[in-house]
Formats: structure tokens, sequence, C-alpha cells
């Protein structure tokens, strides 16, 4: 095992491991990173059984560290404070469902879903079909056929693996500011909100270039892209707002 890991590195990425660089030096990588096939598909027992061992190992760690540190984690709080925390945290996760940022995201899924599941496949073999025509009269060479359908993938790709992301993030990162910052300011420690944040903006950033490139490829996008942008810009400046400080937040390895 790797000792050259980047503490928390896997904090503030975008999980998307096929495309990043610092795989070698991602903890949270080496456990994940060579699981077989069926270790990762979630309808799979032998993935299930895969969680249950690691919950299960993580758990016999932090009793040990636990008790080595004179700390009972059986009576680390009583039944009424038990509830109380509960409560708490169902109200934040409603009220960040509330916020407008998360309304946002919403509205963005309502526009990019129905257009990856209904038009962008017959809108593909379209464009295919026009390039192949173009390719067979000299309009274009193999190579701008290729390099024109890959940027296409690409931007699909992009697009999709985002999608959910943003508001996954969005929501970490409002709940963790409305639950309040104080020991991390007061130890001058950077806020967890606005790591979450920034890679937030970064996906809402990835995306509107993904939407954009589309758009100039597949000019048929145009209605959806322009909604998709006209949203992603109204989020980025909610964002923005909301988490003045996200785009100055020092992600471990990725902004070192």
């Amino acid at each position: 095992m790797s000792n050259n890991f980047i503490p928390g590195i896997y904090n503030y990425c975008d999980r998307w491991c096929e495309r990043c660089t610092f795989t070698s030096r991602c903890r949270n990588y080496e456990g994940t990173g060579k699981l077989k096939p069926e270790q990762l598909d979630v309808h799979n027992k032998i993935f299930w059984d895969s969680i249950s061992a690691n919950f299960t190992s993580a758990i016999e760690l932090l009793y040990k560290i636990a008790e080595e540190k004179g700390i009972d984690l059986d009576n680390i709080m009583t039944k009424e404070e038990e509830v109380q925390y509960h409560k708490r945290k169902s109200l934040l996760r409603i009220t960040a469902k509330e916020h407008d940022l998360s309304k946002l995201c919403k509205q963005y899924r309502e526009i990019v879903l129905p257009f990856f599941k209904k038009e962008i496949d017959q809108e593909l073999v379209d464009k295919t079909r026009e390039l192949v025509s173009h390719l067979h009269i000299g309009m274009r060479s193999e190579e701008e056929v290729v390099h024109t359908m890959a940027n296409l993938g690409d931007c699909e790709e992009v697009i999709r693996w985002y999608v959910f992301f943003m508001d996954a993030k969005l929501q970490r990162a409002l709940q963790g500011k409305m639950n309040g910052e104080e020991w991390e300011v007061e130890n001058g420690y950077a806020k967890d909100s606005d790591g979450s944040a920034k890679i937030a903006i970064i996906s809402i950033e990835r995306s509107t270039e993904a939407w954009v490139k589309l758009f100039e490829l597949l000019s048929s996008s145009e209605d959806t892209a322009l909604k998709a942008l006209a949203v992603l810009s109204r989020m980025k400046q909610k964002a923005l707002e909301e988490f003045p400080q996200a785009m100055q937040y020092k992600r471990p390895g990725f902004d070192d």
C-alpha cells in the first residue's frame, strides 16, 4: 500500500476516477479501484457483502481507537440527545431541499434527463449519417469525422456524469453551512461547505463547457442546450453568492 496518499483528496473530487491523475495517491481509490465488476454492481449480492465487510472493519477500527483514547462510543449521547440530533439532521435536509439552489438543480435535471432519454440517440444517429455523407463526398476527412464523434461522446459523458453530482455536493455544502462551522473557524480550518461548493461549481462549469460544445457540434440540440445553459448560469451565480469564498478553497492535491 502506498505511503504517498494525499489526506482527504477524495472529499472534494468529482468521483470520476477514470479521468483522475491522482488515483495512485488516493486512499479511497486504493480501496475500490481494483474491485471486480461484480463488486461494483449494486444489484449483485457480492457488492453488498463487500460494503458490509468494509463497514465492519471501519467500525472495529473506530472502537479500537476510541478505547485507546478512553472514549465510550456507546454512551456519547443520551437517548434524548440522539432524538434531537436526528430531528436537527432531518430539518437541515428539508431546508436544504427547499433552497433556491436545489430548485435550480431540479429544474436542470428536468431539462437534461428527458433529452438524453428520448432525443439524443436519434440526433446522434442523424449526425453520424450527415458526417458519413460529408466523408463520402470529400467535405470532411476521416480524421475530422472521428474527432467530431469523439467530442460528441465526451460532451454526453460529461453532462451525464455531473447532472446528479452537482446537486449532491450543493446539498452537502448547504447543510454544512446551516449546521454552523464555528469549530472549523475557531481552529483555523477551512470550511467543508466551501470545499463542497467549489467542486459543485466546477461541475457546473464543466457541464456548461460540454453544452456549449454539444451545441456547436449538434445544432439540433439548440433548444435544450440554451435552456440548460441558462439554468447553469443562474445556478453558478447563486452558488457564488451563497458561498463567496468557495473558489478560494484549497482542495488537497488538486489546488496545491
